[in-house]
């Protein structure tokens, strides 16, 4: 079986590796090299994400012009087609690998991990005894407020449902409504939640030296433009797995598709 992989950052070449280590004939295109695509390929992976706008490849490396998913899915139509959060048109027997709970958790830690080494690497006070606010509950919420409590960090989790908040009790944080949070006390925050939880009136609560960092998907959680306004500094956290930890990215996605390979042939 020849396996194409077509985009992506370097978690796509660490993924390469992974599958021609284990015996599979592998291509590639779109990775900053100036192979072409390979259209008669068994199967073709597609990058996590497969898309930033919805409509072009995500290929952050290529040299090429940008590529059209239209294209791409109309040429692997019928074949095995994996990609991560693929957008609205992929073929109906094409796999979103993101859509695995392994993929998605395993995902979710490395961002947690990405996450303080951005946060360490842009603070110049300790997370040991630091005040830290998380938003959101969800996966990434969860996995990084356990490390920054492990860190010795007085984490605060600001959630919609009060399971949510129970479960981070449980665990031994403070965890509250986004309402009766007390931002003024932080000076630095996590957001996980892709849809505005820091407007203007809570942004306004914050000191000028606090470092927000938005780990969200787009249209993120934060009203940038009234963080500027009050001179918060903010850091994207998009990705965070293919900056720092690509290689194990790759096997993680790796071992899915083999696996995955395994129970469709």
């Amino acid at each position: 079986m020849k396996i194409h992989l077509m985009g992506g950052d370097h978690r796509q070449l660490h993924l390469a590796d992974y599958i021609s280590d284990r015996g599979f004939p592998v291509s590639l295109s779109h990775l900053g090299g100036n192979a072409p695509p390979c259209w008669d390929a068994d199967m073709l992976i597609l990058p996590l994400p497969a898309s930033r706008d919805g409509r072009t490849l995500f290929a952050p490396l290529a040299k090429e012009p940008p590529l059209p998913l239209e294209e791409i899915y109309r040429r692997f139509s019928g074949r095995y087609l994996f990609g991560g959060s693929l957008p609205p048109g992929a073929p109906p027997a094409a796999a979103d690998y993101y859509q695995a709970e392994e993929i998605a958790e395993g995902n979710a830690a490395l961002t947690a991990e990405g996450a303080l080494a951005l946060a360490i690497a842009n603070t110049s006070f300790a997370l040991l005894n630091s005040p830290v606010l998380v938003l959101g509950a969800g996966r990434i919420g969860r996995h990084l407020a356990l490390r920054l409590r492990a860190l010795g960090a007085r984490v605060t989790v600001a959630a919609h449902r009060p399971e949510s908040l129970a479960f981070c009790r449980g665990l031994g944080m403070e965890a509250r409504f986004y309402e009766d949070i007390p931002y003024q006390r932080f000076r630095l925050v996590f957001n996980t939640v892709p849809a505005e939880v820091l407007g203007a009136e809570r942004l306004a609560a914050f000191a000028e030296d606090t470092l927000l960092i938005e780990l969200a998907s787009a249209p993120g959680g934060i009203d940038l433009g009234a963080a500027k306004r009050h001179g918060l500094q903010i850091l994207n956290g998009s990705g965070l797995p293919g900056k720092f930890s690509p290689e194990t990215a790759a096997e993680i996605i790796g071992e899915y598709i083999l696996k995955e390979m395994e129970r469709r042939a």
